[in-house]
């Protein structure tokens, strides 16, 4: 069985093609001529997924989570809506590697993306993640944001490979920018290197450097910042208590490398590293725009300026090994006005609307009276809210406190409550039943369990985890299991699939 083909092998190797077949129904691409059959749609909109994605993923809508269901969906390039719609890639959880320790036939190592429409931020990058992306929707260039959670190797293999690709995608946009010009179709030359910016633990830096520097390779093309999260209680890694020298935080000037930054970020008062705190949006941005539609910093449509709220906060995976957790949320979104209502009521198109957003009453065009925000403001909306969880044994309090209320918990699944306390103490991983604990108790609307063993694969194995997590989430969250290639969509205003009031602390079922 072929676990991948791509288009330039559909139309290059036919014969070869002709006899292969994905197990999903049997379902063959081509015919014994070589030609694609009638309904070869369907097949071309399948023939990216694994054998274990295509066979399961009907399968994933268990008992009990049939409330998710519409927002679950595929990240491959060839994988449309059936009725020929655009997809929303706004705040959209990209599933890229759901397995521990090396590739396996059906999960890649960890690799998860955040599509934000414009901007994609990615957490870790196991071996692979280079080839997962080219069978997805993500472009290389649209990557500006890489949050490392450990610095084992199924989490940072895959990273080195990845930062090459991305600059050798923002040359080939530079390349065919200059090319544009001078054929004088006055298409404007990027006047900056694209930005890209990699979180992680001490020693990210010098991995990365000594990577490049003795593969013989250079950035010239992005500009990097690699910012370690310091002041950790393993920031110093497993030789903290010898009285070998820590490599993890040593400079090496031999291994400098032109274009990379290194940057020291110190967690606050609280044991939280702020990675980003957008600024609460005031009335004297308002008054920046001129040209009546200026861009609030909580729009949805900024594109690659849209900043969130990025946290990051201590793990308890192993002895010596620093390990993160992240949260990204976004700002409490603007509220849509009924255009039609406020026109009616005297206030055409302008920035007066960005005022009524703001709760602020505006006089009417002709100023002969006031508009009111409660008289245009349609529903308001809850923050979107992202928990990624690495490989852990216990979720300290400040990790826990950044979790709470999320849209989507993307916690560990390596264990099963048979494998006992010992060994989740011993091997520095959780079970599925603590994912749905943890996942309830925080008030999470939906936990994706993730970072499988490799025996992981089939329908029975996967009935398990989910039953074991169900069983300690008490019907507090909608349990799923991830899958490589899988995604989810969190909508505009977030989940609310038990109809709780806007301001509730969704602690269902305490």
């Amino acid at each position: 069985m072929i676990n991948y083909c791509s288009s330039y092998h559909m139309s290059s190797m036919p014969r070869i093609l002709s006899r292969c077949h994905f197990t999903a129904g049997n379902i063959k691409l081509l015919n014994t001529t070589g030609k694609p059959r009638p309904n070869f749609k369907e097949y071309q909109r399948r023939f990216f997924m694994t054998h274990t994605y295509v066979e399961l993923l009907s399968k994933n809508i268990h008992s009990g989570t049939d409330l998710i269901k519409p927002y679950l969906r595929t990240c491959l390039v060839g994988d449309f809506p059936e009725d020929g719609t655009s997809r929303s890639a706004e705040f959209t959880v990209s599933f890229l590697g759901t397995g521990r320790g090396s590739p396996g036939r059906h999960r890649n190592s960890s690799c998860t993306a955040l599509r934000l429409g414009g901007q994609t931020y990615l957490f870790d990058a196991g071996e692979g993640t280079q080839r997962q992306l080219a069978h997805t929707r993500i472009l290389p260039l649209s990557i500006n944001k890489i949050f490392i959670t450990q610095m084992h190797g199924d989490h940072v293999f895959g990273l080195v490979p990845l930062i090459l690709k991305i600059q050798s995608a923002a040359k080939a946009q530079l390349d065919e920018s200059l090319a544009a010009r001078r054929r004088g179709r006055g298409r404007r030359v990027l006047d900056r290197l694209p930005l890209l910016e990699i979180y992680g633990p001490p020693g990210l830096y010098n991995f990365i450097n000594m990577s490049i520097a003795l593969s013989c390779s250079k950035i010239n093309y992005l500009d990097m910042h690699i910012i370690e999260l310091v002041g950790g209680r393993n920031g110093l890694g497993p030789t903290a208590l010898s009285r070998k020298k820590s490599v993890f935080l040593q400079r090496y000037p031999e291994i400098d490398t032109p274009g990379i930054r290194r940057v020291f970020l110190k967690a606050n008062e609280d044991q939280v590293w702020i990675i980003d705190k957008p600024a609460t949006v005031n009335r004297d941005m308002l008054k920046k725009g001129e040209d009546g539609f200026n861009r609030l910093p909580n729009d949805v449509n900024l594109g690659k300026n849209r900043r969130l709220i990025i946290k990051a906060a201590e793990l308890d995976h192993l002895g010596g090994v620093q390990t993160f957790g992240y949260t990204v949320e976004e700002q409490t979104p603007p509220r849509n006005i009924d255009a039609k209502k406020a026109t009616e009521l005297g206030v055409n198109p302008s920035d007066k609307y960005n005022l009524l957003k703001m709760g602020e009453s505006v006089p009417t065009d002709d100023g002969t009276g006031v508009v009111k925000p409660e008289q245009v403001l349609l529903e308001e909306l809850r923050a979107r809210k992202l928990a990624v969880l690495s490989d852990h044994r216990r979720v300290p309090p400040p990790m826990a406190g950044l979790c709470r209320n999320a849209d989507l918990l993307v916690h560990e699944a390596t264990l099963t409550k048979e494998d006992g306390v010992d060994k989740i103490k011993i091997r520095g991983h959780n079970t599925a039943e603590n994912a749905g604990i943890f996942g309830g108790e925080m008030g999470c609307e939906v936990v994706a369990l993730n970072h499988f063993v490799s025996a992981a694969v089939s329908e029975d194995a996967i009935e398990t985890l989910l039953a074991e997590a169900r069983r300690g989430n008490r019907n507090r969250s909608q349990i799923i299991s991830s899958y490589d290639f899988m995604e989810v969509w969190i909508p505009r205003g977030g989940f609310n699939f038990y109809n709780l009031p806007l301001n509730s602390s969704k602690d269902k079922g305490k």
